[in-house]
């Protein structure tokens, strides 16, 4: 049998494979772990969350 190697898989490719192949768990986990990689931002009050998304309209591709 064939090692999937789940690294060298995009954030898209990897879903689609978990998608289809929900028995995999080592798949699911991976996907899991790449997720909680990313970094967040946590916003506690809505002035907070109208800044995030202030500053992420004024850096959207094509702004400018």
């Amino acid at each position: 049998m064939n090692q999937i190697n789940f690294d060298a898989m995009s954030d898209a490719q990897l879903l689609s494979y978990v998608r289809t192949h929900p028995q995999d768990k080592e798949a699911f986990h991976k996907y899991m772990d790449k997720l909680s990689e990313r970094p967040g931002v946590l916003c506690t009050t809505d002035e907070e969350f109208e800044a995030e998304l202030q500053r992420r309209i004024n850096s959207s591709p094509g702004q400018g």
